[in-house]
């Protein structure tokens, strides 16, 4: 029987967590519902080529060649698809409404060239015997190789930084900077993605010039680890961030909408949203109530702004504290802690409704809840609160409450909380 010792460094353990990591976030973000799917799609082929990158390399310096011959024949780089995929991914966000055309396709010729340098390699593999990065064609073209794909990298995270940038034009005099800083996130990772490309650069000119390239390829794997690192922590905050709702131009009709047409929207807004409880859903955004209401995402956000003078998220969360209001007030819910009425009133995140309800009624919800106690709140919530129920007799709770307030009530409650959570961030 043949036997083979496979040694593991820190770099090779270190990969592998960074393979499995790069091809978990891969398969969330190819398969998550979102509303920039598509985009997310991107990012997910580009989180998937650096893991397969990271995974070759690692297979070199185990020498997996010893346990399975021909593991180095599979197509495993796309390096000059690298930097496409992330302009197309930078495009998507900042263009919401580009559609991927056929003449987006000759971007990625490039990677064909890469293709037909490793089928020679191939070729000359199954001619001699040796792995493809021992091949004659691989010394004498890989480092070409590698300068190009520098190259395309460098040159399409500029188009990718110039993208941000008249992004940021379209919308300075239209809805100010608030979306500057959603985009912030992805200009920095770009900015980090530029400088560790530029280091690497350097890093090979040195080795090519100085050193006669001598200092082979454990050298350069600080630079591998780091550069799954950004991709890994970019295709994460992608993943969890909340979506965000990007401007987009509105139509001539819009504009030339007279005050009070604007104004029978926003009265017919209110009745629909209170009739239909879509502040109840947690994933609510404006792009997916405008679809649920047939209209365009910037009439929608015109209705609001304009009419109802208020931003989509304080809209929303008014129903969501209102609801969270009568819940408190309503004994049916006396089984329930504050989080889960918030939960089931809609909010999805404990911090972001400690501060709505604080900023709304001018008191904690625990404050709140504690001065029901005492008299009839007399903050203005749109609606009006209904007075907490008076028992007028001595029986227990179970008798005048519509169900049964036990353990198994509370317990189940935590389950629901805890399952709905967890459905929300499925990468933990």
């Amino acid at each position: 029987m043949k036997t083979y010792t496979f040694h593991i460094s820190f770099y090779d353990l270190a990969f592998l967590g960074a393979f499995f990591l790069g091809m978990g976030f891969a398969a969330l973000l190819w398969f998550a519902r979102k509303t920039n799917r598509s985009a997310n799609r991107f990012l997910a082929v580009v989180l998937a080529i650096a893991a397969l990158w990271i995974a070759r390399i690692l297979a070199i310096d185990i020498r997996l060649e010893t346990y399975i011959p021909y593991w180095s024949r599979l197509p495993m780089r796309f390096l000059l698809a690298f930097g496409p995929l992330n302009f197309f991914y930078v495009l998507r966000q900042t263009l919401p409404l580009y559609k991927f055309r056929i003449k987006d396709l000759l971007h990625f010729i490039p990677v064909l060239l890469e293709l037909g340098i490793h089928l020679l390699e191939v070729n000359e593999s199954i001619r001699t015997g040796a792995t493809t990065y021992e091949t004659l064609i691989f010394r004498q073209l890989n480092p070409a190789l590698h300068l190009m794909a520098f190259i395309s990298i460098i040159i399409y995270l500029y188009l990718s930084h110039r993208l941000i940038e008249n992004f940021y034009q379209r919308i300075k005099f239209n809805q100010g900077d608030r979306y500057r800083y959603e985009m912030r996130w992805l200009h920095h990772l770009l900015a980090g993605f530029g400088l560790l490309w530029l280091f690497w650069v350097l890093f090979t000119a040195t080795d090519y010039f100085y050193y006669h390239h001598e200092l082979g390829i454990h050298a350069y794997y600080p630079l591998y680890l780091l550069l799954m690192i950004l991709t890994i922590r970019t295709a994460s905050i992608a993943f969890l961030r909340p979506e965000v709702s990007l401007p987009a131009v509105a139509p001539a009709f819009l504009k030339t909408a007279p005050p009070q047409e604007l104004k029978d929207k926003g009265i017919w807004l209110k009745k629909v949203l209170k009739a239909n409880l879509y502040y109840l859903d947690p994933e609510l955004n404006l792009r997916s109530l405008a679809e649920k209401l047939s209209l365009y995402p910037n009439e929608l956000s015109r209705i609001i702004n304009t009419v109802l003078k208020k931003s989509f998220s304080d809209f929303i969360n008014e129903y969501r504290v209102v609801e969270v209001s009568r819940k408190m007030q309503d004994p049916a819910y006396d089984h329930i802690t504050l989080l889960g009425i918030a939960f089931e009133s809609g909010f999805n995140s404990k911090t972001t409704f400690n501060r709505t309800f604080k900023q709304m009624t001018g008191k904690s919800p625990a404050e709140y809840k504690s001065e029901l106690k005492k008299e009839r709140p007399y903050y203005n919530l749109e609606r009006n609160a209904r007075f907490a129920t008076v028992i007028s007799n001595q029986e227990a709770a179970p008798k005048w409450t519509a169900e049964k307030s036990n353990r198994k009530f509370m317990f189940k409650n935590y389950f629901k909380i805890a399952w709905r959570n967890l459905m929300r961030n499925k990468s933990y």
